[in-house]
């Protein structure tokens, strides 16, 4: 079955809580995992990051809900489309909080889909490379448990 994936950035809405982000959290676990989607979340305080794939129904079903929310605006895609393999099998929505300029790092990097590397640029990671690069360990595996922004 082919595998979808969308990236987005949007911005959090003012006045919100850890225990609204955990409540969100908690939601988008049960949600996804019935929908077959996995994926993470960052939060710097100000912006949410998500990044979600599976198959394309459950992808579609999730940026519904996504779009749909009213614990953020203004919420941009950075990229949508296939990929060949899930990059987060295990989490159906881990969570991180990450300090702004590691966040704005990744979505101020080129976004051509979901390619690793810079095609026109050689080495540079792409937005989604840095993404990767934002969930491994010193080893380049993905961290085995995700840090909850929340409580």
């Amino acid at each position: 079955m082919p595998l979808h994936a969308v990236a987005y950035i949007s911005d959090a809405i003012d006045g919100i809580e850890t225990s609204d982000i955990d409540q969100i959290l908690r939601a988008a676990m049960g949600f996804n995992k019935v929908a077959g989607v996995t994926g993470v979340l960052m939060f710097d305080g100000r912006c949410f990051l998500q990044y979600f794939e599976g198959p394309e129904d459950g992808v579609d079903s999730v940026f519904q809900r996504v779009f749909n929310a009213r614990i953020h605006t203004n919420l941009r895609e950075l990229a949508r489309g296939s990929v060949e393999t899930r990059h987060f099998p295990q989490w159906t929505m881990a969570s991180a909080a990450l300090e702004p300029d590691a966040l704005a790092r990744i979505v101020e990097a080129p976004w051509q889909g979901f390619q690793h590397r810079c095609s026109e640029q050689g080495d540079m990671p792409a937005g989604f490379g840095r993404l990767l690069e934002a969930w491994t360990g010193v080893s380049g595996e993905l961290e085995p448990a995700a840090v909850t922004l929340g409580s």
